[in-house]
């Protein structure tokens, strides 16, 4: 980090307070929505922390002995073990995107400086970009879902760092490939920055450490997609290939899919930006005569790529997390080629540009933060976490779902997940032409009483003889929830007694935030 002695410091200490700040706040307003209890506003939290169960047990899945990649990236499980107790597995992830957060505060503050932000005139306008920019491109509210986003976020910015600083003749080896090692394995969509910052090392001339980045980046990554076949599994995991069918023409072309993603992404203010960014980028390189006689056109070629590759091959949305890591590349890209335009009266340009590029995303996203971000802890708590109750506590069996979390964590019955994340033929059973009530036959197999499913997801799977029981609701429905009831069935006549005395049992016991509603002649 920055030496406290140097006036830069203050940057680097701007970018790393605020945005911790920023993200207490929101802790902070969660607490107080859900009652004083800590929870996460995504339930895919407790998929990472139920596939560390997995791999610590033995098994790469969440039920033991059945083989599942129910996970999106192939690191972040490993980093969750489940040691000393549940409770402090369950605060690993809050740890990691705490560091992640912090990581990504100072990157961002370094990314400032090489640009040129710390210098004259352009002081005052970096010491605005570190302490808000952050904030602004959603570090701490991706930080605040749990997930492996804020660690991945970090590593992208790492490999543009490292890469600036090579273009600049200040090379960063360690950052620079610490950057290529980890994003890859983080989420797959880092592949894609890592391989084009590879191709401009290349073409720069740093031809053995192109290679040797390749290499860093893809065989880690090739490795893994070898186990996964090993196991029967595919190439990719069960989550990336749900999440890649999701609102596409199952029977389109591959072009057809990809513009068909390309206008979807483009359809939302995150997709916007990350395309303004993205050819910004191209656009104030092309337009600085002094820039251009450098080698920071093939920083701008791997900034707009990588925004591009993204808009064309991976998903915006769902609390922003996924757009998180390309947004935070390409508006750092975009700044580091604005503050290269010459002249004493460039800041006169520059600053009102590099102002709006933190103003309008905090104009976008942090209303929609604030505002709900923090009830989304709170439906968690009052749908997620009293679904686990009934199963762990009250149930005491196998119970089938179709929005796999906390119902999977800390679980020693079985849990069958009919979205197919953790489970591999119901995947293929969901996403080809199958029958109607599919999911009878899968729960037979395994013995499983009750299914805990939204209507409207698996209208089709439920069967002909499954009892419907009632139906789990909210008071009030904030984000972030596949839907705001819950249908319990019991999967087959015999079961319906033991579905019965179990919802008796955990009935009085539901938050009075939420109520069971019991279907017409179930007493």
């Amino acid at each position: 980090m920055t030496d406290t002695g140097d006036p830069n410091s203050r940057i680097v200490w701007a970018s790393i307070l605020v945005t911790l700040a920023f993200f207490a706040t929101l802790e902070g307003l969660a607490m107080k929505a859900t009652g004083g209890v800590f929870e996460y506003p995504l339930d895919d939290v407790y998929i990472h922390l139920a596939m560390a169960e997995g791999l610590w047990s033995g098994t790469y899945g969440v039920n033991p002995g059945e083989h599942a990649a129910a996970a999106s990236s192939a690191l972040y499980p490993v980093l969750l073990p489940p040691i000393i107790s549940p409770d402090f597995q369950r605060l690993l992830p809050l740890f990691w995107n705490v560091v992640g957060l912090v990581l990504s505060a100072w990157l961002w503050a370094e990314l400032l400086l090489a640009a040129g932000f710390g210098k004259d005139a352009l002081r005052p306008t970096g010491l605005f970009l570190a302490a808000l920019g952050p904030t602004a491109l959603l570090v701490p509210a991706t930080a605040f879902l749990g997930m492996e986003h804020s660690l991945h976020a970090a590593a992208s910015l790492a490999i543009v760092l490292g890469l600036l600083r090579h273009l600049q003749g200040h090379r960063s080896w360690p950052l620079l490939f610490a950057g290529l090692f980890f994003a890859p394995l983080l989420r797959y969509e880092g592949l894609g920055l890592a391989l084009l910052a590879s191709g401009a090392l290349w073409a720069t001339g740093a031809r053995r450490a192109a290679v040797l980045g390749a290499l860093v980046a893809v065989v880690p990554l090739a490795l893994f997609t070898g186990y996964l076949v090993s196991l029967d599994l595919g190439a990719l995991p069960s989550s990336i290939i749900s999440k890649q069918a999701h609102g596409l023409d199952p029977g389109a072309g591959a072009a057809s899919k990809l513009l068909s993603k390309f206008a979807q992404n483009l359809n939302s203010a995150g997709g916007a930006l990350i395309l303004i960014f993205s050819l910004g980028a191209g656009i104030v390189w092309g337009a600085n005569a002094t820039a251009r006689k450098g080698r920071l056109g093939w920083f701008a070629l791997v900034i707009a790529g990588a925004g591009i590759s993204h808009l064309m091959f991976a998903r915006i949305g769902w609390m922003n997390r996924y757009e998180h890591y390309v947004l935070f590349v390409s508006a750092g890209g975009f700044l580091v080629l604005l503050a290269q335009a010459p002249g004493r009266r460039s800041s006169w340009i520059v600053t009102p540009v590099a102002l709006l590029t933190a103003l309008i995303p905090a104009a976008v996203y942090l209303p929609d933060t604030l505002r709900n971000f923090p009830f989304a802890a709170r439906t968690i708590l009052l749908q997620q976490d009293q679904m686990s109750r009934f199963a762990k506590e009250f149930l005491r069996a196998p119970v089938a779902v179709n929005d796999l979390g906390k119902v999977s964590w800390n679980n020693e019955n079985y849990v069958l997940d009919l979205w197919g994340l953790a489970s591999v033929e119901a995947l293929h059973l969901r996403l080809a032409p199958a029958p109607t009530g599919w999911a009878d036959a899968l729960v037979k197999q395994h013995a499983v009483p009750v299914a805990m499913i939204y209507d409207d997801w698996l209208q089709d799977a439920v069967g002909e003889n499954w009892v419907r029981l009632g139906t789990l609701s909210l008071k009030s429905y904030y984000l972030v929830l596949g839907g705001a009831e819950v249908a319990f069935y019991s999967t087959a006549p015999q079961y319906v007694e033991q579905a019965k005395s179990a919802l008796a049992k955990w009935v009085p016991t539901l938050d009075s935030r939420s109520f069971f509603t019991y279907a017409k002649g179930t007493p």
